[in-house]
């Protein structure tokens, strides 16, 4: 798979989210669900129809415009069609268990990666974090791995190490509860947010710092556990509220703020990170016109920009995010520093997704401002609260 860790999407511009997997002619968009074929792409990128995306991939007119296809071409077409369509039904088949097998193997390396790290505190993870102006509550699966090393694709794909280094590792819960992989931040102190700066010693290409092994699909990562009472657990109360968001740094920044406001929202309050939108908000049933982008076809004619729309698509491979039957109260945390639109309508799409499945959630959407995430504001605040104490 080539971009493992995500480069930027060309049809909906989200950052560190498109991946193209050469073995299988496939890509995928982590941020919108959606992914397929060439066809598919040209569709993606540029909203264009069935017909018209096959022109584009192929270079000529679709059978019947332009066409002189006997009835015999036809029939061999169409038998040709039918053929690959079964041997690609097969080949599917054949791949379900070869992935089942895959996640399970990566499951275990991600376990045998979370249980060979130590304790945050005292590590360069807690002081990563403190970099961020966040912290780690007490119980939040993370920890600190001295070494971890980055591939840069899996081993059985001819994949080698191409980075050791210092990670926060944090632990997923996948849908059934089971731990189900790890989501690491390559760390570097001496660089501005903390993250290590990763270049391929081939290609030169500069990676992102974060990468997922193991499954994500309808995991979360568990930050704050929201139990009320006293220390024995039969006094303990289940959680009422959860604050669901994308990233670690982006939940501890709501978090932490909320905290240090003594914020009444606190009680009873859980807070979980789903590592990437696409798993917070699953695919979309469709596209929508982009109220103002537009981006030139291969012609050169401006075309609106199609973006994935805020109907869920129902989608078995997309587990829904678990929410425990105690929470009635459900926070969707929306970073601003993607497309505002596109995030709105992401987030828009989870909420349906939630409402749908646990229908007596009261759900809200809360927005960053435009152009940051919530960690930005978080360390804006902190800055422009140290100027007025110096």
């Amino acid at each position: 798979m080539l971009g493992d860790a995500g480069v930027p999407c060309p049809g909906c511009g989200g950052r560190d989210r498109f991946a193209v997997n050469f073995k299988k002619d496939v890509w995928n968009c982590r941020a919108s669900g959606i992914g397929g074929d060439a066809i598919a792409l040209a569709q993606h990128i540029d909203g264009s129809t069935f017909l018209v995306a096959v022109e584009t991939v192929l270079g000529e007119p679709p059978p019947g415009r332009g066409s002189t296809e006997s009835d015999e071409e036809r029939r061999v077409r169409e038998d040709r069609l039918a053929r690959a369509r079964a041997d690609f039904e097969r080949r599917e088949q054949d791949d379900a268990k070869t992935a089942q097998r895959f996640r399970e193997r990566e499951r275990w390396a991600a376990w045998k990666l979370w249980t060979s790290a130590a304790p945050i505190a005292g590590t360069m993870a807690e002081a990563y974090l403190g970099l961020r102006g966040v912290e780690a509550p007490p119980g939040a699966r993370l920890r600190f791995h001295a070494n971890a090393p980055l591939w840069d694709r899996p081993k059985d794909q001819g994949g080698k190490i191409i980075h050791f280094g210092p990670a926060l590792i944090a632990a997923i819960e996948g849908a059934s509860g089971r731990f189900s992989g790890v989501q690491r931040t390559w760390i570097d102190l001496a660089q501005p947010k903390g993250k290590a700066l990763i270049v391929h010693p081939e290609t030169g290409e500069i990676l992102p710092a974060k990468k997922a092994r193991g499954s994500i699909k309808g995991g979360a990562i568990l930050l704050v556990k929201g139990r009320d009472g006293s220390d024995f657990p039969g006094d303990c109360k289940p959680a009422r509220r959860l604050f669901l968001g994308e990233g670690i740094e982006t939940v501890l920044s709501v978090y932490c703020a909320m905290r240090e406001a003594n914020d009444p929202l606190l009680e009873g309050a859980e807070f979980r990170a789903a590592v990437d939108l696409g798993n917070l908000c699953g695919p979309a049933a469709g596209r929508i016109p982009h109220p103002t982008l537009k981006k030139a076809d291969r012609n050169g004619v401006e075309r609106r920009l199609f973006v994935p729309n805020n109907e869920p698509k129902d989608d078995p491979a997309f587990p829904l995010i678990p929410i425990a039957r105690s929470v009635d109260d459900l926070w969707l945390l929306g970073d601003g520093d993607s497309e505002p639109f596109f995030t709105r309508m992401a987030l828009e799409r989870a909420g349906k997704r939630f409402s749908r499945a646990y229908p007596w959630l009261v759900i809200r959407l809360f927005m960053a401002t435009a152009g940051r995430d919530f960690n930005d504001m978080r360390l804006a605040s902190l800055r422009t609260a140290a100027e007025a104490c110096a």
